[in-house]
């Protein structure tokens, strides 16, 4: 007696097609657990697909510290004295431009703020490592969808700020890959009409 013998087996384990209560209720329990786990798993799938569409933030019209509206005493107290300095005229609003490296930064010479940051080489970064050569699919996964633009002779994706329409991203592309060629943080007019207002 001492031996230890298999333990009895309901009838549903000979047959391999009754259950009893206790096993149908294990099964709609884990069931249950599955179903519920599945559903958390598609949710965040569902998540992550959302954030890989990519979305345009606030922080993508800055640079380096510098954002459209800041003074140029900021800019001059955060990068340092510019390479070169010039002025010039862009849809009629005269314009200061202050050139560090491969990034242009101009300011209106009436207010002395930030309007317009260009990023003309290839060395910068923007967020989530976006840089020169960046595919458009990636450009996608980051910022979202957009339709593709003629703007200035380039082929460029267009996006607005949340909260300012007219403060916008523009990506410009390369006419042979569609990659990334430059980049730019404006406020200016983009057409004759936005300037004519």
């Amino acid at each position: 007696s001492d031996v230890l013998r298999p333990a009895k087996r309901s009838p549903s384990w000979r047959t391999g097609t009754l259950y009893s209560k206790y096993e149908v209720a294990y099964m709609q329990r884990y069931f249950r657990y599955g179903t519920l786990m599945l559903l958390c798993l598609l949710s965040f799938l569902y998540f992550m697909d959302g954030e890989a569409a990519g979305k345009i933030h606030a922080e993508d019209f800055s640079y380096q510290n510098i954002a459209l509206g800041d003074s140029e005493e900021a800019l001059r107290a955060k990068w340092g004295e510019p390479d070169v300095q010039n002025e010039q005229v862009i849809w009629g609003i005269h314009l200061k431009t202050f050139t560090y490296g491969d990034v242009v930064v101009s300011s209106s010479a009436a207010t002395r703020k930030i309007v317009d940051i260009n990023l003309i080489g290839e060395k910068y970064r923007l967020r989530k490592d976006v840089h020169y050569g960046t595919t458009s699919s990636y450009l996608m996964k980051v910022y979202g969808k957009a339709p593709r633009q003629f703007l200035d002779g380039h082929t460029c994706y267009v996006y607005a700020h949340p909260e300012h329409p007219r403060t916008r991203l523009i990506l410009n592309l390369d006419a042979e890959n569609g990659a990334l060629a430059s980049a730019r943080i404006t406020m200016l007019p983009l057409t004759d009409e936005e300037a004519d207002e």
